[in-house]
């Protein structure tokens, strides 16, 4: 086809030369002029020019003009590059890529898709979506969810997202979120959906969960125990003047008996709840875990009876942990009780003890950080624990035992003692196959104290009550708490002064009070607890000999619940014989101008054996 600007130069050549002979033409008839001439050279110079003119012009490259019927392909050209720039961004997000059309027959499948649920794009294409990666449950689900977006998408709905599981090729179950937008093709609607696992998010979710469940039973928990424990502390005591009054009586004494094995009871209810809280004061020293299962097996051999074989793989080369002994050697009683309950015909049990490094990046293991840690094994060849049930054993009184058998709070206070000592347990355990705790505690540094405070001394036997005669000042804000403490100390002959909270107490101290000792509540109402008090006191007077008391410290000393060093702690509740004993130990025991003590030797076993007295085993 003829280029549009060649017909304009043919055009304006035809003008030129039809001009030039209707001018000689007009001419020679004008004139009367012969033929030639120098009126014709002139016209034939012209001419020249004007043919040379024109044939350059005839030469010259031609412009693209787009006819009529090359107007699309510009068009078609753009709408190509925008197809492969859509197709690149597909395959270049991290997340996968499906198209379906408006009945879920799918129309693209990018290659992300093909990594997450395993199949093919040629696999994929002209499958429907639903039996394809849908579980079977949720197939019905998901095409009422699609019907009812592409319904509001018809009304311009922007786009949705939701939360589904689906199957990878090999079987395998997977939670993905899934954001749909529909496209509008014709009469109908394609669906673009963009697909992502969130296995592990889910799964962190759900932990974090737990955890925040776990924090909320704690601080309910911790409450109810301190406020209980207030209550135990009268009770407890009380029955303690009423078995003496009625021990002339046998029918009456047993009663008492009776109320005082249940107050016991309760106390050590408590004292597990506040284990599981994470809020029970503890004493971390640097121990030797070798020498504490030595000592702990050498306890619970004729405990648990001939059928269960016990045996030690004790590392030589195992660290020192920082732990509070005596928690730590209940645990490993708690553990051993509930693992010889797992083998009703026998079995073995095995303590074994070694090291643990973590760094960073590495996968999680109860929760731990990056560091050094003692590992203490508690494995038994039992009846095992299945999946669903090891995902609930730690919760608080939970048990797969009968009714009425147990307080579902053993393996719990297991669990808060090592997450609060800055470890962590970890389960191992299939249905059939025994069980594995592992017990993961801090390495101890070499600042820490091998020796431990004078309060954690062996206790006196019960029968022993020695009094005294200085003069203590009590701080506590519970009215009948306060009333039944002074009762107690002045039948031990000691000489009370009594204060209802700090403000008062600081009162008597101004005032120039003389006493020896301050036993001192620390959870008060005010803007002092008792801990702050102490520190009040003792900047005023030194050295001041300072007993604390409380069902629930609160961290007071700190958020670990880790007692400082020397800091003695009568834990509420307590009998007249436990406080006859902690008043005389701060009172006797030597301290130096600062008001700090002295450490004494430590062993294990008499706080094995009480815990043994207040849990007995199951005969047989």
């Amino acid at each position: 086809m003829t280029h549009p600007r060649r017909l304009v130069l043919a055009m304006m050549a035809l003008v030129a030369v039809t001009s030039c002979v209707v001018s000689v033409v007009t001419y020679y008839l004008t004139t009367g002029a012969q033929p030639g001439g120098p009126f014709a050279a002139v016209a034939g110079v012209l001419a020249i020019v004007t043919a040379a003119a024109f044939a350059g012009l005839w030469r010259r490259p031609l412009p693209d003009v787009a006819t009529p019927a090359d107007a699309g392909k510009p068009l078609a050209r753009q709408a190509l590059i925008d197809g492969d720039m859509a197709q690149a961004i597909i395959e270049g997000t991290l997340d996968a890529f499906v198209q379906t059309d408006a009945r879920c027959v799918i129309l693209n499948w990018s290659p992300q898709a093909e990594a997450l649920m395993g199949w093919t794009r040629t696999e994929a294409i002209g499958r429907s979506v639903d039996d394809l990666v849908f579980p079977e449950s949720q197939r019905a689900v998901h095409r009422q969810w699609v019907d009812r977006f592409l319904s509001e998408a018809a009304a311009s709905a922007t786009g949705g997202r939701y939360e589904t599981p689906l199957l990878h090729k090999d079987g395998r179950e997977f939670f993905a979120e899934v954001s749909l937008t529909a496209v509008r093709r014709g009469e109908g609607f394609v669906v673009n959906a963009f697909v992502r696992d969130i296995t592990a998010k889910r799964a962190a979710e759900e932990l974090l969960f737990q955890a925040q469940k776990m924090e909320s039973v704690g601080q309910l928990t911790g409450g109810i125990a301190h406020d209980f424990n207030n209550v135990l502390t009268v009770i407890t005591g009380t029955i303690e003047i009423l078995a003496d009054g009625v021990k002339h009586d046998p029918s009456l004494a047993s009663i008492a008996r009776m109320i005082g094995d249940a107050a016991d009871r309760a106390s050590q209810l408590t004292a597990n709840l506040l284990a599981f809280a994470r809020k029970q004061p503890l004493r971390p020293r640097e121990t030797d875990v070798n020498a504490l299962v030595d000592e702990v097996v050498e306890l619970l051999s004729p405990t648990l009876g001939r059928q269960i074989e016990i045996a030690t793989a004790l590392s030589d080369q195992v660290w020192p942990a920082l732990v509070d002994r005596s928690q730590l050697s209940s645990a490993l009683v708690n553990l051993a009780i509930n693992a010889r309950d797992a083998m009703s015909d026998g079995g073995q049990l095995l303590f074994r003890t070694g090291n643990l490094s973590r760094g960073e990046g590495e996968p999680d293991m109860g929760g731990l950080g990056p560091g050094d840690y003692v590992t203490i094994e508690v494995i038994d060849t039992g009846a095992g624990i299945s999946p669903e049930i090891r995902e609930r054993i730690f919760e608080p009184f939970f048990s797969t035992k009968q009714f009425g058998v147990g307080t579902g709070l053993g393996l719990s206070m297991v669990f808060g003692f090592a997450k609060q000592s800055g470890g962590s347990v970890v389960v191992e355990s299939e249905a059939g196959k025994g069980a594995c705790f592992r017990i993961l505690l801090p390495k101890a540094d070499v600042s820490a104290s091998a020796a431990p405070a004078a309060g954690d001394a062996a206790p006196e036997a019960d029968g022993e009550r020695r009094g005294g005669s200085e003069t203590i000042l009590c701080v506590e804000d519970d009215d009948v708490v306060r009333a039944h403490v002074i009762g107690r100390l002045e039948s031990l002959g000691y000489k009370v002064i009594a204060a209802a909270n700090a403000a008062q107490a600081l009162e008597l101290v101004h005032a120039g009070t003389a006493f020896d000792m301050l036993f001192t509540d620390i959870v008060m109402p005010g803007a002092m607890n008792g801990r702050q008090l102490a520190e009040e006191v003792a900047r005023l007077r030194r050295p001041l000999r300072v007993l604390y008391t409380s069902g629930n410290t609160f961290d007071a000393f700190s958020s670990s619940g880790r007692l400082g060093e020397g800091v003695l702690l009568l834990a509420k509740p307590y009998r007249k014989a436990e406080l006859a004993r902690m008043v005389r130990l701060c009172l006797d025991r030597a301290i130096d101008h600062q008001g700090d003590p002295i450490p004494l030797p430590y062993s294990v076993q008499d706080d094995v054996a009480r815990f043994l007295k207040e849990n007995p085993p199951k005969p047989g």
